[in-house]
């Protein structure tokens, strides 16, 4: 799926707690930070001794290339960003989609929050960090940078504590100390400025993806652009959910104009963040194919729609099989454990490609993420591998 891994990168309310009282307290062993800094150098190519141990054998499959990353990355026009645990501190890189380090930059390790976000200028990396506020305390900090060249954007701005996950969101620590995160304040992808900053009486902030913002006033869910205008409302309960529910459940981004709600199980609900109307409810997963523009959702079965809705075709989903990946015109299943189990299927009509046609991962298994060019993350998402474009469009 293009700009979002499948996973969601929301918190959940124990790690929240913890990360809320903990996030951007020490320094590095430098004591500083850095901006990002130019790199344009290769990533390592996986060797020999890794691909016969772990995936396709060094004299066959696709090229595979490691940049070191140690979280799930995410993606945005062909630029991955993740981060590698170095002895002393975090080190951002962001990777292109034909196995380029672009850029890279350091954070003291408790500063590991970081999010690829929209903006109307293009995709944002969003990086924390941490400024001396006097009297030996530190202020916790964001600054955005252009994801492709590493320039910054704007920043440092003031926050009040950690990313929480549903986008451009940040959090307060909890009352006590105990429970759900503090106030919520949301920034503008492009500028860092405040864009909804919760008080005693202001609504909730609950979602700021990309260009759309959503909060909720009493038991009312009020859909918002980036300017301010009203696109629409819906009670919290046409979701199954309180609005406290709705603002502790993650929120993740389907491409630019949807959004999935909810954490797993089939429980989960495929709304437009245009229109706040609902276009799957009780599913499991979802994706954005770019090419075919096409959101694609799984459940018993898979399904394809249109942006607005009208559902264009729908697939069986074999046993245990779940939606692995949607991009670059494909739409790949997987069931775990089995060898056959993997399946690519055509974003625009749902029909079943040959082997031949579908993207190539060698014994890595089914792609976790496709972007636009045909960039594949394979592997552990929470340690991935890049399989470059070029490959892929060999194979198209």
């Amino acid at each position: 799926m293009p700009r979002r891994a499948l996973t969601a990168f929301a918190l959940p309310a124990c790690l929240l707690t913890l990360v809320s009282l903990s996030a951007c307290t020490g320094l590095d062993s430098t004591g500083e930070s850095t901006d990002p800094r130019p790199v344009h150098s290769p990533a390592a190519a996986l060797d020999a001794d890794d691909r016969a141990a772990d995936g396709p054998s060094a004299d066959g499959g696709p090229d595979v290339v490691d940049p070191g990353w140690d979280v799930a990355a995410q993606e945005a026009e062909g630029v991955f960003l993740s981060m590698h645990e170095a002895d002393s501190d975090l080190e951002f890189r962001a990777v292109d989609s034909a196995g380029t380090i672009l850029w890279s930059a350091e954070r003291p390790r408790v500063c590991s929050g970081f999010l690829v976000s929209d903006s109307e200028d293009g995709p944002v990396a969003v990086l924390m960090d941490q400024q001396s506020a006097g009297s030996d305390t530190l202020d916790t900090t964001a600054s955005g940078f252009d994801l492709a060249t590493g320039e910054k954007l704007w920043g440092p701005v003031e926050v009040p504590g950690p990313l929480l996950g549903s986008g451009l969101v940040f959090a307060g620590p909890p009352e006590d100390f105990i429970g759900a995160g503090g106030p919520r304040t949301a920034l503008d992808p492009a500028s860092g400025a405040e864009l909804a900053v919760e008080d005693d009486d202001s609504p909730r902030v609950l979602a700021l993806l990309d260009n759309h913002l959503v909060r909720a006033n009493g038991e009312e869910l009020i859909g918002e652009d980036l300017d301010g205008q009203r696109l629409w409302t819906r009670p919290a309960a046409d979701l199954g959910l309180t609005a406290a529910e709705a603002r502790e459940t993650p929120w993740e981004a389907v491409g630019d104009s949807h959004a999935l709600i909810g954490s797993g199980g089939r429980s989960r609900t495929l709304i437009d963040l245009r229109s706040g109307v609902t276009v799957a409810a009780d599913i499991d997963s979802a994706g954005f194919d770019s090419r075919s523009r096409t959101l694609v959702t799984s459940d018993s079965k898979l399904h394809g729609f249109d942006l607005d809705g009208t559902k264009r075709w729908d697939a069986p989903l074999d046993g245990d099989a779940e939606l692995s990946a949607v991009g670059a015109g494909f739409v790949i299943s997987d069931a775990a454990g089995d060898d056959d189990g993997t399946q690519t299927r055509s974003a625009d009509d749902g029909s079943l490609l040959e082997i031949e046609q579908a993207p190539e991962t060698g014994d890595f298994g089914a792609p976790h993420h496709i972007d636009d060019s045909g960039a594949r993350l394979v592997g552990d998402p929470a340690s991935p591998l890049l399989i470059p474009a070029e490959d892929a469009a060999a194979k198209r």
